[in-house]
């Protein structure tokens, strides 16, 4: 997009780095690791017309400064506490997804004067309340990473190992789903193929620590001190069925929660059907719709 702004803030910890696009009130988005605000390319020409829309490079992500040590959650929701203030941003409303999700519902529980309305978006495993339950369900996930490290002690070894999951990692991603299940090949399939994989090149070294510290953060204890009126926002595919519906879950342990799903028929939500996405964060933040009263 053309209006698209790039910037950096400096914190305490280090540079942050951002995109940004449109005017208006604050829309923080905060995605999955390890893509940083290219994640967010697909929404965010729909966004900034209604929106101040800030995509983040969260730490040890994109172009951000490293993670921070230890990592945790709750760590690295400071250094967004830190990005607000480097700003002058007083309030804003967070979307997070995924591994953002996490850190947004951190944020907001930690600091919540500084959180308008909320919302948490991933797929039933990324909501599950139970932290256990939820490990379980990432395990497959987190050990395309961890695979590199089993029974590697000399450092060295350890290292060209992790180097060569990365190349089989990228590769992987290397050709968009839809092209090979027979979409149509065109520019678009192509742009997001290769901002995932500069993306994973960027961020690849922190996506052990960033599960490590997911794996350790209490979602359901966090969601529960949130005060700032918030939707749950339930990205759901076919190969998830099996853990059944989630938001619901999450947000009976809320002060002041409401549910959506979003059918999900690839993998990747935010590209394949970024259109549908925007339109129910819009909708939320807007109060056009009637199911997103608290209320009802």
């Amino acid at each position: 997009m053309n209006d698209l702004r790039k910037g950096y803030a400096n914190t305490a910890d280090g540079q942050l780095h951002y995109a940004e696009a449109g005017s208006g009130e604050h829309l923080l988005l905060l995605g999955e690791t390890p893509r940083g605000y290219r994640f967010f390319e697909p929404i965010l020409p729909l966004l900034a017309p209604h929106f101040h829309v800030i995509a983040l490079d969260l730490p040890g992500l994109g172009n951000s400064h490293e993670l921070p040590k230890p990592a945790s959650v709750p760590a690295v929701a400071k250094c967004v506490a830190s990005f607000f203030d480097a700003l002058g941003i007083e309030r804003a409303h967070v979307f997070g997804m995924h591994t953002g999700n996490k850190i947004a519902a951190s944020f907001a529980a930690e600091s919540p004067k500084l959180v308008e309305k909320l919302i948490l978006a991933g797929q039933p495993h990324s909501i599950i309340p139970s932290k256990s339950d939820r490990n379980a369900a990432l395990g497959p996930a987190f050990q395309r990473y961890r695979a590199a490290q089993k029974d590697t002690h000399d450092p060295q070894y350890r290292l060209l190992r992790e180097w060569l999951a990365t190349k089989l990692t990228l590769d992987a991603g290397w050709w968009p789903e839809k092209i090979l299940t027979g979409a149509p090949i065109d520019a678009g399939l192509i742009e997001a193929a290769e901002s995932k994989a500069i993306d994973f090149l960027l961020g690849w070294r922190s996506a052990i620590p960033i599960y490590e510290a997911v794996f350790d953060f209490d979602l359901a204890e966090a969601v529960s001190r949130i005060p700032a009126p918030t939707l749950i926002l339930e990205l759901s595919p076919p190969e998830e069925q099996h853990l059944g519906p989630q938001a619901g879950h999450l947000a009976a342990l809320m002060k002041q929660a409401v549910t959506d799903t979003i059918p999900v028929t690839h993998g990747a939500a935010m590209e394949n059907q970024g259109a549908e996405m925007a339109r129910t964060i819009l909708s939320f933040l807007g109060n056009r719709n009637p199911k997103y009263s608290p209320a009802a």
